[in-house]
Order: C-alpha cells, then structure tokens, then sequence
C-alpha cells in the first residue's frame, strides 16, 4: 500500500470513529477498539487528531451539533467524506463532515454531557463554550453547562482542561470534597482513593472544600513560598499558580503544596510516564493504571526510588523498562497480575 493509500485509509477510518464515538450508547469493547485503533499505527492518531481540532475550531458549529448523531448524518458524512478524499486534505474533510454534524439548536439553556474512558484509552474533548478536556486511562467525567456556570464533575480517573475564559461562567472541576475554580487557565486534576492532586500548567486556580462560598473574589490568596510541605488543615481557600500542586485528602483539607514540572505531571498525553524520585510501590501503582495487568510489588522489597521516562505501552514493556532502572524481576502470577520480586542473587559460577 502506498503512503497516501494508508493516509487516506487512517483519514476513512478517523471519520468513521469520530462518529462513532459521537453516537450513544458506546460500549466499552468500542472504546477499546478504538484505542486498539490509534495505537495501531501513527497515521491513525495523527488523522484522529487533526480531525478533532478541526473539529473544535468550528465552535460555532460545534455548539450546535447534538451530542447524538442520527442514521441520516452518519451516512451523509460518509458519503460527502469519500467524494472529500479524493482533493487530499485531511482539514477539508474534517471540514465537511463538521458542516455535516450540524443539527437543531440544543436546549439554549442547559446542557449535560458524560464522558468516560476504560484502561488504556485517553480522549481528547472539545466542550461547546471552546475549552478542551483531555481524558487520561480509565476516567469517567459528566458535564453540566447552565448560562450562568460550567461545572465538570470527575468521577474517576484524570483530566487535563484547557479553559477558555468566560468571566460571566466559572469554570469549576468537582472532585470529590473538592472543588478547582478555573481563573482562565490550563490544569489537570485527578482522583485516586478520594485523594485529589491538582497540578497547574498555565493561569491559576483557585481550591476550596465542596461546601465553600463559590465566590472566586473571596479566595484568600497565600504566597506560594509559604505553603511548602504544608501539613494538616491550610487556609480554607488558596490559589494556586503555574508549576504548583497541591494534594488534598478524602476530606477536602490540603495535605501538601510543592513546586513540580508540570509538563513532567503531564506528560502522559504524550504517552509518556516521568518519574523523579518516585517510590517504587508508587511507580507500580501509576503502571497498573495504563493497563488491564495490574503491577504489585511483592512484600519485603525495598521502595527503591525510580527516576526515568518510561513510555506507555504493554504492561510487559513498561515493566521491563522499570527493571532496567532498579533491581527487580518480574514474575506474571496470572494473566491479571505482575509481580515484582527483588533481584534473585545467584552464585557465581563463571569460574568453576
């Protein structure tokens, strides 16, 4: 096959999972399939890509595009796609098919919208008022738009929100006892355990128990330099600034506020996992969530530190990439589950 018959072939295939994806419901087998898809060869992911950020760049339509695309607009798409192929531009196609999706106003008032993502699959997300919400491994978000607010509540798992400003609607991010107010801003949170971890790439955001006063003016802002290794309760509100993370528990409170690399904290959007320092067991437990193996250490091992880059994969790839860094073997228990044992130690025998 030809390079631009494989373009055109990963550009087909991108339509018809946009679409897919677009219709309701979707199972989890589709949703596997389709990370099986973009994994499968980098021109999938390019073409899915580019076909979402054409995607987004048409607010205006995409605002009033249904979030559920009837038989009609699915065979439309296809048909005017493959006449679109044949000029060769990827954009063009997005283009027409986002002219396509266009459908009857939804309701001008409120609108409520669920997003989720199983083992192994990340979504990117353009949301109607023009931000953008990246969804890592395993998550599960709703959104609600009113005219007054913007509220996405993370169920589970991670996201990444690019938040276009809207002074008259706060942007704000429930996670459990916890709520984040966007101040025009790029941040991700994720949820483990009821803990919460915010980290802020761009702007600022503004942190405060689920129970607090909404008013973003109200927030008490603390110097950074003050919150360092903080422990037990803080101010009630803060703001938090780029390259800041901030770590709350079950209950709301802020256990720790530290400086990080963001893009490090990031960088799974880009298929990667950057350790510095991180406690092996921590390390485990950050694999196991990018695939259907779950990684254990096994008991009396040493919490070895690990610092690296490893890139997300198999679970028997990044495993092997993490035994190259400390000394651990791994042992698969059973088709679920990956153990790791310390170094065996065995005799030299080179000499006998």
């Amino acid at each position: 096959m030809s390079t631009s018959d494989g373009r055109a072939r990963s550009i087909d295939e991108a339509v018809d999972w946009f679409v897919r994806l677009r219709d309701d419901p979707v199972s989890v087998e589709e949703r596997v399939a389709h990370a099986e898809w973009l994994a499968a060869a980098p021109e999938n992911a390019r073409a899915y890509e580019a076909l979402e950020r054409d995607w987004h760049e048409l607010g205006e339509l995409g605002r009033r595009a249904r979030p559920k695309l009837d038989v009609l607009n699915l065979a439309h798409a296809r048909s005017r796609r493959r006449r679109t192929l044949a000029i060769g531009g990827l954009s063009v196609a997005a283009a027409v098919v986002a002219g396509v999706l266009v459908a009857p106003l939804l309701d001008p008032t409120t609108s409520t919208a669920r997003f989720e993502t199983v083992k192994a699959e990340q979504r990117r997300i353009a949301l109607q008022d023009g931000s953008r919400m990246h969804l890592n491994t395993d998550s599960l978000v709703d959104v609600r738009f009113t005219p007054e607010t913007r509220v996405v509540t993370l169920a589970r798992g991670e996201g990444l929100f690019d938040v276009n400003h809207d002074p008259r609607r706060p942007f704000t991010v429930r996670a459990g006892m916890t709520r984040v107010i966007a101040v025009g801003t790029r941040f991700a949170v994720h949820l483990d355990r009821g803990e919460v971890t915010v980290t802020v790439v761009e702007g600022r955001v503004a942190i405060m128990p689920t129970g607090a006063a909404p008013g973003v003016d109200e927030i008490d802002d603390v110097p950074a330099a003050t919150l360092d290794g903080v422990q037990g309760p803080p101010p009630g509100r803060l703001l938090l600034e780029p390259e800041r993370q901030a770590r709350l528990g079950p209950d709301g409170r802020v256990k720790s506020v530290g400086t990080v690399v963001a893009d490090n904290v990031t960088a799974w959007r880009t298929g990667r996992l950057v350790f510095d320092n991180a406690p092996l067991r921590e390390v485990a437990r950050e694999l196991s969530r990018y695939s259907p193996t779950e990684v254990r250490v096994a008991p009396g091992v040493p919490n070895h530190p690990v610092t690296g880059i490893i890139q997300i994969r198999s679970a028997g790839s990044m495993v092997d990439l993490l035994s190259a860094v400390v000394p651990v073997h791994a042992v698969r228990e059973s088709p679920t589950l990956t153990v790791l044992y310390g170094e065996p130690r065995y005799p030299d025998l080179r000499n006998d």
